[in-house]
C-alpha cells in the first residue's frame, strides 16, 4: 500500500512540476521556444509574430503532420505512445478540414506557402463518466455552465498543450509562434465521453480558431 501511495505521489509531483516548467518559460526543445515571450505571468500561453507580419502574399498552405513533443518538459502522465499518435493524427485532420476552405493545399512547402507545424505538447486525461455525470444533474450543470461562460475548464475534463508555429515555405523564416492549452466548451457533453472525444472537440475548435487569425491576418494590412 505504501509503494502503491509512493508511487501515485510520485506521478503526481512529476506532472506538477512539467506544468510548473511551462508556466515558466517556453518548451525548451521547440524550435521557436526562445522567440516566444509569455502573454500573462504564470500562464502556459506563449506568442510570437514577426514585426511587420504580412500575410497577404500567401495564398497555399502546407499542413506538416502533427508532432509529438519529446521535451523534458512534455505533459503527456500516463498517456500511451499510441493514443499520442491517435490525438496528433486527429489535430491534423481537422486543420486540414478548416484550411481548405479558405487556402489551396500545397503538395510541399515553397514560395507563397505557410508551412505550418502543430505539435501536441500535453495531454489531461478526461475522466470519461464522471465528467459526463456532472453536467447532467441540476447543480453540476449549472456550475459548469457557469464555467462556460466564464471561459473555463468543465468539470473532470481533460485539455490539449499544443504549439502552432507557421514558416516560410521557402525560407524557414518564423512567422508565428504559440503555445495554447485548450479544453472544450463546459457544456459540450460529447466531449467529456473520452480522452478521446476530448481531444476531437480540441481539435474542432483550434483549426476554426486557427483560420479564423489566417484569414483575418491576411486581410488587414502589413504590420497591423
Amino acid at each position: 500500500m505504501i509503494a502503491r501511495l509512493s508511487g501515485a505521489l510520485l506521478v503526481c509531483l512529476a506532472a506538477t512540476a512539467a506544468n510548473a516548467q511551462t508556466k515558466e518559460h517556453a518548451p525548451v526543445s521547440l524550435p521557436s521556444s526562445g522567440a516566444m515571450t509569455q502573454d500573462k505571468p504564470n500562464s502556459e500561453s506563449w506568442t510570437y509574430f514577426k514585426s511587420g507580419l504580412n500575410l497577404a502574399r500567401y495564398k497555399a498552405a502546407y499542413i506538416q503532420p502533427t508532432a509529438v513533443y519529446r521535451g523534458p518538459d512534455a505533459q503527456f502522465d500516463s498517456i500511451t505512445e499510441e493514443d499520442k499518435a491517435k490525438y496528433a493524427t486527429i489535430l491534423s485532420n481537422a486543420l486540414d478540414v478548416e484550411l481548405r476552405q479558405s487556402f489551396a493545399m500545397a503538395p510541399k512547402p515553397g514560395p507563397g506557402v505557410l508551412n505550418i507545424q502543430m505539435t501536441l505538447l500535453g495531454v489531461e486525461r478526461t475522466k470519461g463518466g464522471v465528467a459526463t455525470a456532472t453536467r447532467v444533474t441540476s447543480f453540476g450543470l449549472a456550475a459548469n455552465a457557469l464555467k462556460s461562460i466564464a471561459g473555463k475548464p468543465g468539470t473532470f475534463t481533460g485539455s490539449l498543450l499544443l504549439a502552432v508555429e507557421i514558416t516560410d515555405g521557402a525560407t524557414g523564416e518564423l512567422l508565428v509562434g504559440a503555445v495554447r492549452r485548450r479544453s472544450p466548451d463546459a457544456l459540450d457533453i460529447p466531449a467529456t465521453f473520452s480522452t478521446t472525444d476530448t481531444a476531437k472537440a480540441v481539435a474542432r475548435d483550434v483549426a476554426k480558431r486557427l483560420h479564423e487569425k489566417l484569414v483575418e491576418a491576411q486581410a488587414a494590412p502589413a504590420g497591423n
